[in-house]
């Protein structure tokens, strides 16, 4: 209702109408009649010429005249419900009266009951065990040495089809892949999973968490990234061995991780996250991983609403480095499955192991 200018105009009577009853605009007065002349099947008869005119004065005088105009403005008699009608919805109306106060009293008896963004006992325990689980199983770098700038190194490009350089990488990362095992192991729920399921997942996650866990030690300042076995790698000597090969994707990654200064409990959620993938080709029972990963992602987003409350994009910001792992796992898959249909026979075991096709299509 309009009632910059006053009340509007009852179609019926010209009373002040008080809103719309039975499709039109009526006061109370003809909106009561009407109902009461539906329910009670009542019959009128005008006493003149069925012609009476009918406004706020005479409305009382000819109720016949007046049930007439009711009908000839439109009010539908189809509206008005019937005694059975009118006691189901008094009785609907009770019930969310009553529910209404149900819900009242408990959210004042329980002040302190979590919202969706408020960590759980259950959440606390499972962040404190991947924690736990992440640094048991982190490679320890005691000592570090870099590789010399001398320019009188020719800075050939590396073979990536020789052998030679793939069995380097494999001795290498042997550690760290063992280290892998031992973390996914520890990570709570991952041993009840289908055993089949458990190799699939270690399969294709080892080279992600690897590269994570590399990406973690880029040092910002010095532009250096420290590898596992201790070398000091600065980007432009990548060429002057085999370990560009897998490095360099890794350093550029590194640069984009430090920049949203994860703190530990975030990047050991990381690691679980890259660990419990539901879609994974070939799992024999998806469901029971899906049900790990989401607890491990339901853990993760609100541990960080609480502890970064004024970063709400930094949750999406961290799924973003998860495509890139995989990504980055992805083409070292391709890279192997090519120098393995090039050279079959000679590979290392450990990289036929690592990057079997079937674990690999994601």
């Amino acid at each position: 209702m309009d009632l910059t200018n006053g009340p509007e105009p009852c179609v019926v009577c010209g009373d002040a109408a008080t809103g719309y009853h039975y499709r039109c605009m009526t006061c109370e007065g003809c909106k009561g009649f009407f109902r009461r002349t539906i329910q009670k099947n009542l019959q009128y008869h005008c006493k003149w010429n069925n012609n009476c005119a009918i406004d706020k004065t005479t409305r009382n005088q000819c109720q016949f005249c007046r049930f007439r105009k009711c009908i000839d403005v439109g009010m539908a008699t189809d509206l008005v419900l019937n005694e059975k009608q009118r006691i189901a919805k008094r009785k609907l109306i009770e019930d969310n009266r009553e529910r209404r106060r149900a819900e009242t009293v408990t959210i004042k008896a329980k002040p302190d009951t979590p919202t969706s963004d408020d960590l759980t006992d259950e959440d606390q325990n499972i962040i404190d065990d991947i924690v736990i689980a992440y640094e048991q199983t982190a490679i320890k770098v005691t000592k570090t040495y870099p590789v010399p700038d001398d320019e009188s190194v020719p800075k050939e490009k590396v073979d990536e089809n020789s052998i030679d350089v793939w069995q380097q990488l494999a001795e290498v990362m042997t550690p760290s892949i063992v280290k892998v095992v031992e973390f996914a192991k520890r990570v709570p729920g991952f041993l009840q999973l289908n055993v089949d399921d458990q190799i699939l997942l270690l399969k294709s996650c080892c080279m992600e968490i690897m590269c994570l866990r590399a990406a973690c030690r880029y040092d910002p300042v010095n532009r250096t990234l420290t590898l596992q076995n201790g070398l000091l790698l600065k980007k432009n000597q990548l060429n002057h061995g085999g370990l560009g090969l897998l490095v360099e994707p890794i350093f550029d990654f590194a640069v984009g991780l430090s920049k949203l200064q994860l703190d530990q409990t975030e990047i050991a959620l990381l690691a679980a996250v890259l660990l419990m993938q539901s879609d994974r080709t070939g799992l024999k029972e998806p469901e029971a991983v899906e049900k790990l990963q989401d607890a491990v992602l339901g853990a993760y987003k609100r541990y960080i609403a609480e502890q970064r409350p004024m970063q709400p994009v930094h949750w999406a910001k961290i799924l973003m480095k998860v495509t890139d792992l995989r990504t980055i796992s992805t083409r070292h898959a391709e890279r192997v499955l090519c120098i393995k249909l090039d050279s079959p026979g000679e590979l290392p075991p450990l990289f036929l192991e690592m990057f079997d096709e079937g674990a690999q299509k994601i």
